[in-house]
């Protein structure tokens, strides 16, 4: 057998089961002194139903609960259909952009400039190299080429997206567990229903027969819908309106 090394961190599944179990009281004991925020099913370092928060900005989170044995403790992400949406058609942009350039030296990120004298010092300063446009790219930066396919993806070939669950082994804390489901926003109704469904399919891999319905999902990139967010937050007689609001 080969031996761990001393500085490999043991995963969570392969911890005594005595460890297991410690770690498992004190999670439930986290969970239950946390519960008049979480609601005692899970906890998280992230705030819930902020007021105010746009929706599109509320579309995924990371939280703990418990498994049923008594020994498990399931480290979760849970993501929105609309999230996973993004995500995907986001990366599909960035491969096919990475294909078009494998025999290109890319150039973009930051270049040093100086040496500068200041008090007698010399110093130098890091500045953000100008983004290079590329004839493979039809002349048009990665950034750019891949805004432009991301919108092509979600208009011509939306990914398709099922509610599922995935177990990830490997975590130093918990055992990682990732989950799409279909949901406007995350807020604590939806993890408290997402953890339930998950133990009723036995706590294990799942992936739900059927398609979220295109309509569901969005028909702009994530970059657009929070731009357009900012900007009707930021424009003219935004703060007065949300005065008003408030007034009322």
């Amino acid at each position: 057998m080969k031996k761990r090394r001393p500085d490999q961190t043991t995963p969570f599944s392969e911890l005594p089961r005595s460890r297991r179990r410690d770690l498992y009281v004190r999670l439930r004991w986290k969970i239950t002194r946390k519960a008049s925020y979480y609601g005692g099913k899970f906890t998280s370092d992230a705030l819930l139903d902020e007021a105010g928060r746009p929706g599109p900005y509320k579309q995924w989170i990371d939280c703990l609960f418990l498994g049923g044995d008594g020994l498990t403790i399931w480290n979760a992400t849970i993501v929105t259909a609309t999230q996973q949406f993004w995500d995907e058609a986001r990366l599909l942009a960035e491969e096919r952009a990475s294909s078009l350039l494998i025999d290109e030296q890319e150039e973009d990120g930051f270049i040093r400039e100086g040496p500068f004298l200041a008090n007698g010092q010399k110093y130098f300063r890091m500045v953000k190299r100008q983004p290079k446009a590329y004839a493979c790219l039809g002349g048009l930066t990665r950034q750019e080429y891949e805004e432009q396919c991301e919108r092509a993806i979600i208009e011509n070939e939306p990914p398709v997206i099922h509610e599922s669950f995935t177990i990830e082994s490997g975590y130093r804390y918990g055992i990682g567990l990732y989950a799409i489901v279909q949901a406007d926003e995350i807020n604590r109704e939806v993890i408290e229903r997402t953890i339930e469904r998950f133990r009723e399919v036995g706590e294990k891999d799942w992936q739900s027969e059927c398609l979220v319905s295109r309509e569901l999902l969005p028909v702009e990139t994530q970059e657009n819908a929070l731009s357009r967010i900012h900007h009707l937050q930021t424009a003219p007689g935004a703060g007065e309106f949300d005065e008003k609001l408030k007034v009322e």
